[in-house]
Formats: C-alpha cells, sequence, structure tokens
C-alpha cells in the first residue's frame, strides 16, 4: 500500500466533523419564455442532495461534498437536463437550466374501473419492493400518480405523471424514484433516476442510525472505504489495495486485485471488479461513475428503495453512535451580525446567524429552526419570523414597519433548545429612530481576530468603486477555512454602534439550566404553530377543528385542550401558506372566533432596562416635508368603517341545455377558498371528470376535451362568451375558477354530454357555475377562518433589498449600508476574497465589519475605519 492511505487514515477523523464541501445555486426557466419556473425537483442522483426551484426559479443545494457530480433537473411537462459540475471547497457553483415543454407531455388515461386500478396499483408496488423482508416497513404515498394505459394483447402499460415517493419507517428515507413506462405483465420497472430524503422524525432515531448503518454494510461503498483506510478483516485475501489522489479535489484513485471476493459476518459473499487500471472514488469510498463498477452476491442490497445514499457518512454516524449525550455535549450557542445596530422606520435589518456547538458532531441532531423577534421596550413583539438553520448558519432579513413611534428596540434571537441554556439567547439592542436623528458615533470596539483587510488604492472619492481584498488568517499568518459575513457602512449616513455583548462572548459555553431530562424546551425541526378557540364572550372554550393546510391535500381533524388550545407541530413551510380552520363545540355549535399564530416563546433574560447610546442630531438632514408615517394631529380623527351589503336576484331563468346531469350544492364540498381544493372536490362528485398537470396549467376535461365554463348563465372560457373576473377569450377552465371567489359558489350543475345549442363549443359538455346572492355569501364566511401566515423566509439579496428602498420617498435618497453578505468563504488554498463596492455621492469614510467561525467552530472578526480624511 503507498503512504498516501496513511494520510487519508489521519485526514478522516476531521472529515467526521468538517467534511469539504461547496454549494450550489442557480435558476430553471422556460426556454421558450425565459420565464421562471416554480417547482423543478433539482437533485444529484443516488445521494441525499435535493430541493425545489421557488417562485422565482432558484434553486440552492448546500454542503455538497466536493467531487464531480451530475445535477439533475426534472419537471412535470418539461424535458429533463442535466449538467455536471466540480464541486470545491468553500466555492459556489451557479447554474441555469433552460427547459423546453416536453411535446410529449399529457395522456388520455384508459377506463379501468376503480377495483382494477386498485388491482394495478398493488401489483406496481409489488414490483418495486418484491419480496424483501423489509417490504412491510415501506409504503407507497403517491400511487395516485402512476398511469395505467391499454396495449395490445390485453397488456398494460405503467408510467407516471413525474416522481413517486416510497416511505421506509426502517431507514427513515423518503426515496423519490423516476422510471421508464414498462409492461406490467411482462416486465420489471427501470430506475432512471432516484434520491433520498432525510424524514428526521423524531421518535427512533437511534433504531434508525443502527439500520442505516447495518445496511450501509451491505454495499460497495462501505468495503471500498474499508479498502481506501487499510481495513481488509472483510476480504477472503489480501487484495492490495493502492491509493493516489486525482486531479478532481474530493476524489481519488483505488485500484486492487480483482475480482476481489468478500464475506459478510453472516457469512454470506459478494465480489466486486472494475473497468480498467484505476477506479476513481470519493473520499467515503462510493465510485464517481457507478457503471465502472460491478458487484454480485447475496451480501449487497441492490434494490435502493431500502438502501442508504451514497453520500451517507457512516464515520458520523460511528461517532454518534459511541457519543455520550448530556446538556453539555448537546449545547449551541447563537450569535447575531446584522449590518448595522441603528435604522429608520421602513428599513430592512439584514443578518447572519451563526449556531456555535460544543460537539459539532451533533449539530445535524440539534435545532433547524431560528426565530428572530423585533420587540420594544416594554416587551411588546413588534415581528416573529423563523428561518432554516443549514449546516450551523442561518441568513435573512427583518422588514421594519413605517413607525410612527421611534426609538429604542431589540432583536432577540433564539432556538427552542438554546432557551434552556442561560444567556444563550441573543438579545441585540438597536434604535429606530426619526429621520433627523441618529445614536451618538462611538470608537469603542474596533477590534480584530484572524481577520486583515486591504484596499486597491489609499483613498477614494465620492462614487468611486472600492476592491476590498479580505484575508482570514491563522495566528501565524496562514489562509484558513472560514464562512463569515461581511458589513460596509457610510459613515456619512450611519455611526459605528458596538455591540452589547461580542462574537467571542456569545459563542462561549453557556450554563444549562438543570439537567437534560428536565429540559423546558425540546429541539425543533420545524416550527411550531398555537392557536386557541373562544366563545362570543372571548373566553376560551373547547371544541374540535377541521383544518384544510395549503389547499385540498392536507386535511387535519384535531381537537383543543379544555383551555381552548391547540397547535400544528413541526411544519415546514416556506414563505406564505394558508390554513383554514372550522371549529365545532362539544355542543356542536360553531365557533367563530379562532386565534392562530407562530408558537411563542416569551424570554426571561430580556433586560428591559438596557442601556442605549445618546440620540443626537444627524450630520446629513433629510427634506423635512417627507416623513414617514405621521401620527394623528390634534383633533384629527379617523372615519369608522362602513360595511355594504350587497344583494343580488338568484333567479336566472330556465337553462337551454335542459336538465343536467349532476348538481352538485357547495355545501357538499367543503370548501376552504383554494381553486385546486375545488377542482379535486368537484372531481370527486363528477364521473368522468379528469385533472391533468398543475397550476398554472392545469386542465380539465369532460370527453377528452375542456368543458365551456358558464357563470350565471354567460359563458366564460369561449370567444363569443363574456368574461368574468377578467377571464379573458380562451382561458383555460382553471384559470376561470382562478378568477371567482369558490365561497360565492351556490352550486353547480354539469352536462357531460354534447350541448349542441352553443355549437362546436360545447362539444365536451358544460360545467355551470350560479354564485350566492350578497346575503348567502356573507353566511359562508363564519365557515372557515381562513389564516394567511409565513412559514421558513428566503434569504432575499442585497441588491433586491437596496431596489424595495425606492418604495419609501424617505429612504430612497440615503443609502446607509454600501454592502452586505452574509456567504463569504475563504479557505487554505486562497490568499484573500475580493470584494466590490461603490461609495455614495458624497465622499466620507466608511467602516468594514466582519465576523465569521472558522472550520473549527473558533470566532474571528475585524471591524476597520478606512478612507478617513
Amino acid at each position: 500500500m503507498r503512504i498516501s492511505i496513511l494520510l487519508l487514515i489521519l485526514f478522516l477523523p476531521l472529515s467526521l466533523v468538517f467534511a469539504q464541501s461547496s454549494r450550489i445555486q442557480g435558476e430553471v426557466l422556460d426556454k421558450n419564455t425565459g420565464m421562471p419556473l416554480q417547482d423543478i425537483h433539482v437533485f444529484i442522483h443516488n445521494t441525499t442532495y435535493q430541493t425545489f426551484s421557488d417562485s422565482l426559479g432558484r434553486f440552492q443545494l448546500n454542503n455538497v461534498q466536493n467531487g464531480q457530480w451530475e445535477i439533475q433537473v426534472k419537471g412535470s411537462g418539461y424535458i429533463s437536463q442535466s449538467q455536471t459540475i466540480s464541486a470545491s471547497t468553500g466555492k459556489t457553483k451557479k447554474l441555469v437550466f433552460s427547459l423546453e415543454p416536453d411535446p410529449l407531455a399529457g395522456f388520455t388515461p384508459s377506463d379501468f374501473s376503480k377495483g382494477k386500478l386498485k388491482k394495478f396499483k398493488n401489483a406496481v408496488e409489488k414490483k418495486f419492493l418484491g419480496e424483501h423482508p423489509s417490504a412491510w416497513q415501506v409504503e407507497l404515498l403517491n400511487s395516485d400518480q402512476l398511469i395505467f394505459e391499454k396495449r395490445p394483447g390485453k397488456k398494460t402499460q405503467v408510467s407516471s405523471q413525474g416522481a413517486i415517493y416510497f416511505s421506509n419507517r426502517e431507514t427513515g428515507y423518503l426515496v423519490t424514484v423516476y422510471f421508464s413506462p414498462f409492461i406490467l405483465e411482462d416486465e420489471e420497472p427501470q430506475l432512471l433516476a432516484y434520491s433520498y430524503f432525510d424524514l428526521a422524525e423524531d421518535g427512533g432515531i437511534e433504531t434508525r442510525r443502527s439500520n442505516r448503518l447495518r445496511i450501509h454494510q451491505q454495499s460497495p461503498t462501505y468495503f471500498l472505504s474499508q479498502l481506501m483506510i487499510g481495513k481488509l478483516a472483510s476480504f477472503s485475501s489480501n487484495p492490495n489495495p493502492e491509493v493516489s489522489f486525482s486531479d478532481q479535489e474530493g476524489e481519488y484513485l483505488l485500484s486492487f486485485d480483482k475480482p476481489l471476493e468478500i464475506v459478510g459476518e453472516d457469512g454470506s459473499k459478494g465480489r466486486m471488479f472494475y473497468e480498467g487500471e484505476k477506479l476513481e472514488v470519493k473520499l467515503n469510498g462510493a465510485p464517481t461513475d457507478w457503471s465502472k463498477l460491478q458487484w454480485r452476491g447475496a451480501l449487497f442490497e441492490t434494490n435502493p428503495i431500502y438502501a442508504v445514499p451514497q453520500n451517507f457518512n457512516a464515520d458520523r454516524v460511528f461517532a454518534l453512535a459511541n457519543l455520550e449525550k448530556s446538556a453539555q455535549t448537546m449545547q449551541e450557542r447563537i450569535y447575531l451580525h446584522t449590518d448595522r445596530r441603528h435604522y429608520w422606520p421602513g428599513e430592512t435589518i439584514l443578518f447572519k446567524a451563526y449556531l456555535g456547538y460544543t460537539n459539532p458532531v451533533l449539530a445535524q441532531d440539534l435545532s433547524k429552526v431560528l426565530h428572530v423577534e423585533l420587540i420594544d421596550t416594554v416587551g411588546f413583539i413588534w415581528s416573529h419570523q423563523v428561518f432554516k438553520i443549514t449546516d450551523g448558519f442561518s441568513a435573512g432579513q427583518i422588514s421594519l414597519p413605517d413607525l410612527s413611534e421611534t426609538g429604542n428596540f431589540f432583536v432577540r434571537a433564539y432556538t427552542t433548545w438554546s432557551l434552556n441554556y442561560k444567556q444563550a439567547e441573543h438579545i441585540l439592542p438597536i434604535q429606530i429612530l426619526d429621520h433627523f436623528s441618529q445614536p451618538k458615533a462611538s470608537s469603542e470596539g474596533l477590534e480584530s481576530k484572524n481577520v486583515k483587510v486591504f484596499t486597491d488604492k489609499q483613498s477614494y472619492k465620492a462614487g468611486e468603486k472600492v476592491t476590498l481584498n479580505v484575508m482570514i488568517a491563522s495566528d501565524e499568518g496562514k489562509p484558513i477555512n472560514a464562512n463569515f459575513s461581511l458589513a460596509v457602512l457610510d459613515l456619512k449616513q450611519a455611526v459605528y454602534v458596538p455591540e452589547n455583548r461580542g462574537i467571542e462572548e456569545q459563542l462561549a459555553e453557556k450554563n444549562p439550566k438543570g439537567e437534560i431530562e428536565n429540559f423546558n424546551y425540546s429541539i425543533e425541526r420545524g416550527f411550531d404553530l398555537e392557536g386557541v378557540l373562544q366563545d362570543d364572550e372571548g373566553n376560551p372554550i373547547r371544541g374540535s377543528l377541521q383544518a384544510f393546510i395549503n389547499g385540498y391535500d392536507d386535511e387535519r381533524k384535531i381537537r383543543s385542550e379544555k383551555d381552548g388550545s391547540f397547535g400544528f407541530s413541526s411544519l415546514g413551510f416556506e414563505e406564505d401558506f394558508e390554513i383554514n380552520l372550522k371549529a365545532i363545540s362539544v355542543q356542536n355549535q360553531p365557533i367563530r372566533t379562532i386565534k392562530l399564530d407562530l408558537k411563542t416563546y416569551p424570554s426571561e433574560e430580556l433586560d428591559l432596562r438596557m442601556d442605549f447610546p445618546e440620540v443626537v442630531r444627524r450630520g446629513i438632514l433629510p427634506d423635512k416635508d417627507i416623513q414617514p408615517l405621521k401620527p394623528l394631529a390634534e383633533g384629527e380623527i379617523l372615519l369608522e368603517a362602513a360595511e355594504v351589503e350587497a344583494k343580488k336576484d338568484k333567479y336566472f331563468g330556465t337553462m337551454i341545455y335542459g336538465i343536467p346531469d349532476n348538481v352538485i350544492e357547495s355545501e357538499e364540498l367543503n370548501l376552504v377558498g383554494s381553486t385546486m381544493q375545488f377542482i379535486y372536490a368537484l372531481m370527486a362528485r363528477v364521473p368522468g371528470m379528469n385533472v391533468v398537470g398543475s397550476p398554472p396549467n392545469m386542465s380539465v376535461r369532460f370527453r377528452g376535451g375542456e368543458p365551456l365554463i358558464l357563470i350565471n348563465g354567460v359563458p366564460a372560457n369561449t370567444v363569443s362568451g363574456g368574461m368574468v373576473n377578467s377571464a379573458t377569450a380562451g382561458e383555460s377552465v382553471y384559470r376561470v375558477l382562478d378568477g371567482l371567489n369558490v365561497f360565492a359558489i351556490d352550486r353547480i350543475e354539469i352536462i357531460r354530454r354534447i350541448v349542441p345549442q352553443y355549437g362546436d363549443q360545447g362539444r365536451n359538455g358544460l360545467i355551470s357555475i350560479f354564485l350566492k346572492t350578497g346575503a348567502e355569501f356573507a353566511k359562508t364566511q363564519n365557515n372557515f377562518n381562513l389564516f394567511k401566515l409565513e412559514g421558513f423566509q428566503h434569504y432575499v439579496n442585497f441588491n433586491k433589498v437596496q431596489e424595495s428602498r425606492e418604495k419609501f420617498p424617505f429612504l430612497g435618497p440615503f443609502n446607509p449600508t454600501l454592502y452586505w453578505s452574509p456567504s463569504l468563504i475563504s479557505n487554505e488554498n486562497t490568499l484573500s476574497i475580493p470584494v466590490e463596492f461603490e461609495l455614495n455621492e458624497t465622499a466620507g469614510p466608511f467602516l468594514v465589519e466582519i465576523r465569521g467561525m472558522t472550520d473549527l467552530g473558533e470566532p474571528i472578526y475585524g471591524t476597520f475605519v478606512l478612507n478617513e480624511d
């Protein structure tokens, strides 16, 4: 064996905690229109690296291990694409995918009976799961996505509208599977691609780890990793492994005597063979190209539904299995770096959160939810938002209200788990001042540790571009790996205010409030909602609730406690989402008053008497006529809102299409306000109605095509028809229905036959919708309470935040934060990190503030004033 094996052995213990990794960002667009595509699956085959594009088409894959990876992109109705990238330490790869619409998309499913469909779905599940002893622990979650089509010879072809999902309770993974169409009676499914999502359930975590380790030890990756570090006990003879470095960072060249004979602990046997002189593998033993490796034998687990992903970190799981968990070892602390410490009403606070861990191996098992609150000095919470914690970091922003009241505030950052420790939550004093005031400047705290800053020029004039070079170095002056954030302030428009608790103090170890078994707060991997039911007098009341979360797909029925309280736990929704609630008391009476919001956790350590900087008059004053929201002048009053009752005649006369095939009253559909829920609920009541695709390209079909929509007898999706709620000529059924308030629907009449009275437009039947009168519509508003809530907030690019200032006339002329980035990364191979920004039109000094953390969890910081006169 070469000496390089010894180097790898020395390196492995460090890799347990700090794997070398990078970030992959990008966007997915429609090639024909250039518009962003939402909910497109972006993933790396046979790994846990996966995500979905957001409403702007953006995506991000974090903590991708070094090496070459093929990024795959798949979306319903589009031709799949892939790109191969090289991930390098600390680097961010940026990709753009332009997807072409798939001309073969869409289908006309065969008309099978419900009994036949059930039989087909059971047969498909057996095809994928086989006779495996763990099959009883696996469930196909979305069999409704399967498509069955008749083929000659009484055969049935199976395909899918997208991926199918298998939940494996034994391993705790949700396995996403794409497969080629196959003949159910004759063929086995061929898997095109698959990926894994960690279900991260709270219960049974130790059992799942044990199961994953056992299954990993039945994989080629495990045995190749044993060869990498020279452990040869599993092999029937010495395979003479040799390891050398590849040209690609994070990948290695492995050779061994082939075929390789392997004997498992239970006596089962297997053999491996690879093509070529050497096999290129990643550090954990996974081949970079699986087609180069062949393996056979009862020893190996070959079905990916029962397997673990190729990026499974077995070393970390081994370490966790032998790690004693206590209040001290499971500690997490929070530090919040904001772009500054004073603001004007209407501005945005930009922040980066750093989590410090006593034992970084446990980071994956600790909090995934960061709470950030804006609180005034009487304890009132103006804003409460949640942000995802990824790899010990989180970044985001808080939009400040356009306050008429200004003064002293606090930003409070915490995880629920951190509340079990003394002073582990981060409480940062800030000031929101009027436009003529600012805090008194300070020169304290201009210190640095492991941070140096260099500029390309000695001094700069107004409007010039500044090139800043940041060096993160060890005490010996050598570049080191670190993750840091950087803010640049114009000291003509902003002042420096020292932190009350710096990064070193905040990330230092804290004392727990008792033993771990007596902790008051649990670890959050998703955020919680809390609510209460009240009677007409505002008193808590017990009852049962029906909830529709984000439409019809997620329906839940829960009961409140005796004090009327109820909640939803471990939610993972991002940005805006909706919950519709209907409550019934134990006396079977409707409960009208329902309250629901993010669960709050009051602070025990907020010092409302904390000292704040003295407020002084600003050096550069805005136009005195430009003001934020002004308080009411003396004698000025607000008028009460007026309620206008509408009444509408409900009678429309006899319809020319005659007797309908179906009549559905709106009360039968349990409407929650969602167009999709209305369509699916209607489909369940109407034989022969099919729904294809997803919004906004969803299609509703009778007789092979879209029906004509009538609103109170008037055509709404035809060239010769009228328009309702901006539904233009030729619009799809979905778009027409999306323009209606479904609560206003009284009944729906369905005609599935051809309606000759409407000519060619009636060839696919009719959906005739009748709206309620004003009085009846008002009654429906108490059936369900619609709550529009905010889930995990996305980070908004600094340039987008700057553009938002233009909405406020009193902010537009000023630009106190010249630059902000929460995601800068240095590594030991890079001498410095360049940063560029432009100065404002008034020349003067600027302040650079850097905060961050090395890959060993050590704080770094630096505050510098440059361009002084």
